[in-house]
């Protein structure tokens, strides 16, 4: 998880040494395969959509993958995996897609469709690294039911495991962006919204937003949320100076934030700032249903395990309650 809980004012000045090469790296990334999981929900086929007019842009391929649930596939486990790639079970797969391809004038060809078995984030991730997926694309919502609370969504596991930036299309100005797909074969992206934390974490979420930003000649928001943790708490019962104890940490973080923008924007890419004080999760959530924000872009810790089970990740809650689009870039090389 990214921390995106301020600091002491040494913590957070510190921390944007730890960002290099931004710049350099940006001009290795690129999109070429995405993959679109696929349940043949109402959401799961929006997102579809989405994905081919992200395609386009960047003339990448799409795969879809269809993961059979299962106690669905336990009827078939002695066909092994045969079975799954049988030329009719891709032709059914086909055909649940025949809505979208005549809508788009896309053909998805046999050897772009997948159909395998089991814990479906578990395929999702084991596919994206057989085929070197630059992007998976899914919904936070498909067929799962109350299930989902109980056991988490599938988009929030893959958000963990996954070896390359999860897209999750959701909120107001997804739904308006679709609407608009049938006048136009682009998207529409003018704005940007990036939170950070001047971690070497939040650096890959700022590398990625400067590579679309070029791509759609959109401008950068970029966004940090100042909250008092417990040991400035602490220190207030003590001190009865909590106020200039948040004072120095906004005034660290503007000093930061004025830096990454001079050390690693590109010149002439327009970008804005902004500093606010709050929770940050329900401050970025409100950012990203502000004027002309069309995506966010947030990176991960990539922490998992009891720890992660007790803090929760902020980019898992940003992708399920944020107003735009959620791309969500992992801060570990892919493996």
């Amino acid at each position: 998880m990214t921390n995106y809980l301020a600091s002491s004012p040494e913590t957070v000045t510190t921390r944007i040494h730890t960002l290099s090469s931004i710049s350099s790296r940006v001009t290795a990334l690129q999109i070429r395969t995405i993959l679109v999981p696929m349940d043949f929900s109402r959401e799961s086929l929006r997102v579809l959509e989405y994905a081919i007019v992200l395609a386009r842009k960047f003339g990448a391929t799409i795969h879809v993958l269809h993961v059979r649930p299962s106690k669905e596939a336990s009827a078939m486990e002695r066909a092994d995996k045969m079975m799954l790639n049988y030329p009719d079970t891709i032709d059914f797969l086909q055909d649940r897609l025949a809505d979208v391809q005549r809508k788009h004038n896309v053909k998805f060809s046999p050897d772009h469709c997948h159909v395998s078995s089991g814990r479906p984030f578990e395929e999702i991730c084991k596919l994206a690294r057989e085929i070197d997926a630059d992007v998976i694309a899914l919904p936070t919502r498909g067929h799962a039911g109350l299930k989902r609370v109980v056991l988490g969504s599938t988009a929030e596991r893959v958000i963990r495991y996954a070896p390359c930036p999860v897209l999750i299309p959701r909120g107001k100005i997804y739904k308006a962006a679709l609407a608009g797909l049938g006048a136009r074969s682009d998207l529409n992206i003018r704005k940007i919204l990036v939170p950070v934390d001047f971690s070497a974490s939040s650096a890959e979420g700022v590398r990625y937003a400067i590579f679309l930003a070029a791509k759609y000649k959109a401008a950068l928001h970029l966004f940090h949320a100042v909250y008092p943790h417990a040991d400035l708490v602490a220190q207030d019962r003590m001190s009865g100076n909590l106020l200039s104890v948040l004072e120095a940490a906004q005034l660290s973080a503007r000093r930061d934030m004025k830096g990454l923008k001079r050390r690693y924007v590109p010149k002439g890419m327009a970008c804005e700032m902004e500093i606010r004080t709050g929770y940050p999760i329900d401050q970025i959530c409100a950012q990203s249903g502000g004027p002309g924000v069309d995506l966010a872009v947030i990176s991960t810790h990539g922490r998992t395990g009891f720890r992660h089970a007790l803090i929760g990740s902020v980019a898992e809650h940003v992708a399920r309650y944020a107003e735009c689009p959620v791309m969500v870039v992992p801060s570990k090389p892919r493996t």
